[in-house]
């Protein structure tokens, strides 16, 4: 018993008060109970790569490095599996000890899988200058994903032809490979 009551003063509080008093906590705890059950029932979404807007990864390629920006100026955590999800991206070389050694690209692909199929996103075929000044450039849309799709795993690969020494015209192969990975939000059923 407080010090404040006696016990005339504690026996005088009606059994109405206690009831309302009783039910009030109950509703309250019903509340909490089912906000913290459809919290705890709501999909949890994965940190994605591009969540951020952009990315930038340093690859090693032989005795130079390939470093490839991304951006997208979506809102990477609201995709979904329907709906555009445009990316663009930049990659040069930095780095080796021969500046005027040549680097081509002669192929960049990127392809999409949701873990129910592999699509190919883009794919692009020639002899294009990596070397400084130079960079590779490019956009590309993401295509649709399967509806159970929960993300979207990118495999970007460069395979790039490097000059042995300056001035040769005798290259060798290099392939450079990076994997982005593309969270999606699962759509409300109607």
């Amino acid at each position: 018993m407080s010090p404040d009551l006696t016990p005339d003063s504690a026996a005088e509080s009606s059994p109405a008060e206690a009831t309302d008093a009783g039910s009030t906590d109950a509703g309250s705890t019903d509340a909490a109970s089912a906000v913290a059950s459809a919290t705890s029932t709501a999909p949890v979404r994965p940190a994605g790569d591009l969540d951020s807007g952009s990315l930038t990864r340093v690859l090693a390629a032989g005795a130079q490095d390939v470093v490839i920006d991304y951006w997208t100026a979506d809102q990477a955590t609201a995709w979904t599996t329907t709906g555009e999800k445009n990316l663009q991206l930049s990659a040069h070389v930095e780095g080796g000890s021969e500046e005027d050694t040549e680097v081509l690209v002669t192929r960049f692909v990127v392809t999409a899988d949701d873990g129910v199929s592999r699509t190919v996103a883009v794919e692009d075929r020639g002899e294009f200058a990596l070397m400084r000044p130079f960079s590779y450039s490019t956009a590309f849309t993401v295509p649709e994903s399967a509806p159970t799709a929960d993300a979207v795993t990118l495999y970007v690969q460069f395979d790039l032809l490097v000059e042995t020494e300056p001035g040769s015209q005798r290259y060798y192969r290099q392939t450079v490979l990076d994997t982005l990975e593309l969270p999606l939000l699962q759509e409300a059923s109607a």
